[in-house]
């Protein structure tokens, strides 16, 4: 008998643990800022309506000031190196551009591509399912 009351004891402090362990969690997830995770936005997340955002972080305006703030808190920058990755961040940002609307380019060819590979097996009722389906999906 008191092997079986160790027993229950023990399961009810676990479940105990569980429950505050999670409800500490809910709490704290609902009193976090909007994307942000454990370790905050990731150096260049700008998301645009919604959380994502179809033009790439730069295209959307000025450099986020947060972002020479956060490396500078982090590495303890001093004023000019606080310059100098600035003047390298604005300098890059073309060139990031320039990648991420090739790479968008090129994954919506693949995603034509492939949509037209897929509509050519189907009969004509299936096509247009199929359109449906895709239209849903964005």
């Amino acid at each position: 008998m008191p092997d079986n009351r160790a027993r229950i004891w023990f399961a009810l402090f676990v479940l105990a643990v569980f429950c505050v362990g999670g409800a500490g969690g809910f709490i704290l997830g609902r009193r976090m800022p909007p994307g942000r995770g454990p370790f905050g936005p990731p150096p260049f997340a700008r998301p645009g309506p919604g959380g994502r955002g179809g033009a790439p972080p730069f295209a959307r305006g000025p450099l986020p000031p947060d972002l020479v703030n956060r490396l500078s808190s982090e590495l303890q920058l001093d004023s000019s190196q606080q310059e100098q990755v600035r003047k390298i961040l604005d300098d890059r940002r073309g060139r990031l551009e320039d990648v991420h609307r090739e790479a968008r380019e090129r994954f919506d060819r693949e995603q034509r591509e492939l949509h037209d590979a897929i509509r050519a097996v189907l009969r004509p009722d299936q096509q247009q399912k199929f359109d449906r389906f895709v239209d849903r999906r964005r």
